[in-house]
């Protein structure tokens, strides 16, 4: 089981993965998408238009009465806008600014570019008639031409501020075939995630399934032990009884009476034994509903102590609390204890280490708080351990450690601590019995 909800998890994981993966690549490819030939010249288109009615503004704040002048209102519009070069026009005179402030070449590029001179001059004329801000583009194999021309502002004179921007479709071309590869793989991941998410849920259905199979077979084998456990524990007590009226009958008159007390006695004996031993399964069959309640840790193991003092004073055994008070930081009230519950499962543990210590001996009883939000309760003896061949199968019902056990207080005690959220372990030791229930807590 812990195998599957391993396997589960990492199947999550790779889910979650796989949605990140995803997402990075659509925003990547959203990227890109502002990167391609289409987005280039329309943003090219943008970057040229506001140029040019930047010179067009500059224009008319200072006179270009002169070619340096012009020149001089150019390079101070254009000069952030990389790879932008611009002039002026006007009917009759042509073109007569120009500059490139951003130009990659050696010294500065003054002569308008001569190939484009005639979609310049059809630009800025268009923009004449329109009286506002008109672009156009030239389509190329290698590159794109993006132009645009708009009036100078309040110039009553009909001169021109234009602009170009030459747009490299080579580089265009090779991020739209990114794009395109992006977008196959994006679609590849997504797919694949689907597939992972409907894989998933196919096999929780199965896996409830086959966990729902599981547990009842674990049922069935556990069934199987109790009945073979007892019967077994039943036909002890049984064949005493038998065994002792038989000879009570089978007595000659001077002891039939001594053996008939005898017999009477055994038969008490034993249909004690009986019934602890119905008592115990009916509390071990029976659910466990866990009632916290808020108690002082402290006084509750004293008087835990106090229950088998008696009994421990006849065994010649000492009990003794080992609290690490320095671990609870904020102090020893908690509310996820049910105190009987806790008790019964403490008790037990209690009267087994009793019964396997021997006289002298001496039995611990401590608790801690481990990572803050987890009790530890733990009952150590230093009598003779627990058999290596028992270990395994020490808390399964009618597995027993001591003489005249019926196997079924561990068992209980493990009903008992998971109920309460937690588990109980037999801790490795080089001598004696070492039991760990380790629970949740809540500080109040």
């Amino acid at each position: 089981m812990q195998r599957q909800h391993t396997i589960k998890r990492d199947l999550w994981i790779l889910w979650a993965f796989i949605a990140l993966i995803a997402l990075v690549l659509a925003w990547l490819l959203f990227q890109l998408s502002r990167q391609g030939a289409g987005a280039q010249v329309e943003q090219a288109t943008r970057q040229i238009g506001l140029s040019c009615q930047a010179m067009s503004v500059g224009a008319a704040r200072a006179p270009v009465a002169s070619v340096a002048a012009a020149q001089a209102v150019i390079d101070l519009a254009l000069r952030d806008q990389p790879g932008v070069e611009g002039g002026f026009w006007q009917d009759g005179q042509g073109l007569f600014a120009y500059a490139f402030p951003t130009y990659d070449g050696s010294g500065v590029k003054r002569d308008a570019p001569s190939a484009e001179q005639e979609r310049i001059v059809a630009t800025a004329q268009r923009a004449a008639n329109a009286g506002n801000l008109v672009t156009d583009v030239r389509p190329g194999l290698r590159e794109s031409v993006v132009f645009a021309a708009c009036p100078v502002t309040g110039d009553a004179s009909g001169r021109i501020a234009w602009t170009l921007k030459r747009v490299a479709l080579m580089r265009a071309g090779v991020l739209d075939q990114l794009l395109f590869s992006t977008s196959l793989l994006l679609g590849f991941v997504v797919l694949s995630g689907i597939w992972l998410g409907w894989t998933l849920s196919r096999w929780r259905r199965q896996s409830e399934a086959l966990a729902a199979q599981l547990s009842q077979a674990e049922r069935m084998a556990t069934l199987g032990r109790v009945a073979a456990g007892l019967a077994h524990e039943i036909r002890n007590p049984i064949g005493t009884m038998r065994m002792k009226a038989e000879n009570a009958l089978a007595a000659p008159p001077e002891l039939q009476q001594a053996r008939t007390a005898g017999a009477l006695e055994a038969v008490l004996a034993q249909t004690e034994r009986l019934e602890a031993l119905v008592s115990s399964l009916l509390a071990l069959g029976q659910p466990f509903h866990v009632q916290r309640q808020a108690i002082d840790l402290h006084d509750w193991l004293r008087q835990r102590r106090l229950e088998h003092e008696e009994s421990a004073a006849r065994s010649g055994v000492q009990i003794e609390l080992d609290i690490d008070t320095g671990s609870f930081v904020d102090g020893l009230r908690t509310v996820s204890l049910d105190p009987v519950q806790m008790a019964r499962a403490l008790d037990n543990l209690l009267i087994n280490a009793l019964a396997h210590c021997s006289a002298g001996g001496t039995i611990v009883m401590g608790a801690r708080l481990a990572r803050r939000d987890r009790l530890v309760l733990r009952v150590v003896d230093d009598g003779p351990g627990v058999a290596p061949e028992l270990q395994d199968r020490l808390f399964d019902p009618f597995v027993s450690n001591r003489v005249g056990g019926t196997g079924l207080g561990l068992a209980l005690v493990r009903e008992i601590v998971q109920a309460h959220g937690g588990y109980i372990v037999l801790v490795s030791a080089s001598a004696g019995a070492h039991f760990e229930m380790e629970l949740p807590w809540h500080a109040s």
